[in-house]
């Protein structure tokens, strides 16, 4: 939009010092540094309106670059065009995945109401939901969509799986603990439910029972980095620390080792501790969106533990 240059001119007699005065609008500026203060001398008013007139066809706002999101995600971008101009459950489900990976809540939970919206029986979308809440610190707000997706995907493991986390999230560990069991009976092969049950045995200070679960889901998945971190938690607490520093070294990088150390203390109940490790692991990797809304998740517990909400 162009600028609106404004011509004031002195024409009263009483205080008017017979110079004429363009004014630009602020953040605005003329393509021309030339901009004449005045009417030049021997100019007439019809040629010297002209020349403001260039003037003001000629001026363009500055436009600063701004960078977005979507700029500079490529597949955050795709898949939140996909939802957007080919909607469907789960291509909204997908778009909110990308959001939710990138710490954008807000957007993420507009996605998933609009899969809602397309079918309102959608247990996936539920379970996306239950997953939102628990990572944005807020575990009470989940369960009841973590329910829902149950209730209509009863022979679902990952709906079951989920809900156990929230439980867990929620320190109701014996509860968790069930759910997890029931994914496995689910589905014997999840390694992601033996490897939480894994650690809700080693929040519950269990470490023979967390090392044969994390051990199982190994073997089952070799690579699940995350496993193999709960491990060197659990040979922690048992007091094997050469075993749990080889656990550790084999789990990831340094970002990885101290998120490590916060989910340590985070078993340990040191809240204030285990934010500052999760907080230092989010700004070693920004990336690592686990590290962000496990911080979340300390701060939740700590609130809870001094009996606020």
């Amino acid at each position: 939009m162009r600028p609106v240059v404004c011509l004031a001119l002195c024409v009263a007699a009483a205080g008017c010092s017979g110079r004429h005065f363009v004014n630009v609008t602020p953040g605005h500026k003329p393509a021309s540094s030339a901009t004449p203060a005045s009417q030049p001398p021997g100019d007439s008013l019809e040629t010297f309106m002209d020349k403001v007139r260039k003037l003001q066809a000629e001026a363009r706002p500055e436009r600063p670059a701004v960078a977005t999101l979507e700029g500079s995600n490529p597949a955050l971008a795709a898949a939140a065009a996909a939802a957007t101009f080919t909607p469907s459950p789960a291509s909204c489900r997908l778009a909110a995945d990308e959001y939710r990976k990138a710490g954008v809540f807000d957007k993420a939970f507009q996605f998933l109401t609009r899969a809602l919206a397309l079918d309102p029986q959608d247990a996936a979308t539920y379970d996306a939901l239950a997953r939102l809440w628990r990572d944005s610190g807020r575990p009470d707000l989940a369960l009841g969509d973590a329910y829902r997706a149950a209730y209509y995907e009863p022979r679902s493991p990952i709906v079951h799986n989920t809900l156990g986390t929230v439980f867990q999230a929620l320190g109701r560990r014996a509860l968790a603990r069930a759910e997890y069991e029931r994914a496995l009976q689910l589905e014997p092969t999840a390694a992601y439910a033996l490897n939480n049950l894994c650690y809700g045995w080693v929040l519950d200070n269990s470490p023979r029972k967390a090392i044969a679960a994390c051990e199982n889901a190994l073997t089952l998945q070799p690579g699940l980095a995350s496993a193999r971190n709960n491990l060197g938690l659990a040979y922690s607490i048992n007091g094997d620390a050469a075993a749990a520093a080889e656990a550790f070294a084999l789990g990831g990088d340094a970002a990885e080792r101290l998120y490590n150390t916060g989910i340590v203390r985070l078993a340990q109940r040191d809240y204030s501790g285990a934010i500052e490790a999760f907080e230092a692991a989010h700004s070693a990797r920004p990336s690592l969106a686990e590290a962000a809304a496990r911080a979340r998740q300390a701060r939740t517990a700590a609130a809870l533990a001094r009996g606020e909400e």
